[in-house]
């Protein structure tokens, strides 16, 4: 199922930091078909950020996203206690 939507950006916040809306930033999100919706298990599928911890920081007045792929240990040892 597609549904069209005329959608009209007003503001844009990241982890809490507000962003200024550049002009024209919705008519570009409107023509290039950007907005579609979808259900929510087929989101979840194309979730390929999941694996990731995301952190926002302000550095030098700009913002920066840092991504740290999370690992999992598959090494016995790791959970050993050494005297």
């Amino acid at each position: 199922m597609r549904i069209e939507e005329r959608l009209n950006v007003t503001s844009i916040s990241l982890d809490g930091f507000q962003l200024p809306v550049p002009e024209g930033l919705s008519e570009l999100l409107n023509i290039s078909g950007a907005w579609v919706y979808q259900k929510e298990d087929k989101a979840e599928e194309k979730n390929h950020l999941n694996k990731y911890d995301r952190k926002v920081v302000m550095e030098s007045g700009r913002l920066r996203t840092y991504l740290t792929y999370r690992t999992t240990s598959t090494k016995k040892f790791d959970n050993k206690k050494i005297s």
